[in-house]
């Protein structure tokens, strides 16, 4: 009996880590408990479920930013865990932070919003109407409790490192 063929892993393209399903699920869960499922259904379950989606999108997210941002500048952009743990830790410290510490919340309100207010500068200067709102702070509800959510961490690990397998870099 012969050993079944083993099929060489294509090399990843700068961003692709964003594709992985359990990323597009994360990003689609996302989206649709932020924007319908909070508001229907407001309470506990829909309150974390935007963490844990969040907490394993974030860190690919972070990762792509890097990957095609060196691409974009003519560097190699192969996909590294040195790049993937800074992006873990980094999201954890502001997941956290925002959770805990009330200047980290009102910067994340502010800044958040901020974007918000610049992405909706777009669309008007396109279709020629002028966006004249200011920025306007995001809600957000501190809660320790959302910690819970920090081991999804590990679940973006596993898939970024999988992505990463014999590169150290």
């Amino acid at each position: 009996m012969s050993e079944p063929a083993v099929t060489p892993r294509p090399h990843p393209v700068p961003g692709d880590g964003l594709l992985h399903p359990l990323v597009l699920l994360a990003i689609g869960l996302l989206v649709l408990n932020d924007h319908l499922l909070k508001e229907a259904w407001p309470g506990a379950v829909t309150g974390k479920l935007s963490d844990f989606a969040g907490l394993l999108f974030f860190p690919p997210l972070l990762q792509a930013l890097w990957e095609v941002g060196t691409a974009a500048l003519g560097r190699p952009s192969l996909a590294s865990r040195k790049v993937l743990l800074v992006s873990i830790v980094m999201t954890g410290v502001v997941f956290s932070a925002v959770q805990l510490v009330p200047v980290a919340g009102d910067t994340y309100r502010y800044g958040l919003g901020t974007l918000q207010w610049l992405a909706g500068l777009l669309p008007g200067a396109v279709l020629d109407r002028p966006y004249t709102a200011t920025p306007v702070p995001v809600l957000l509800t501190p809660d320790p409790t959302d910690l819970i959510a920090l081991p999804m961490l590990v679940v973006a690990y596993v898939i970024g490192a999988r992505r990463a397998i014999g590169r150290l870099r």
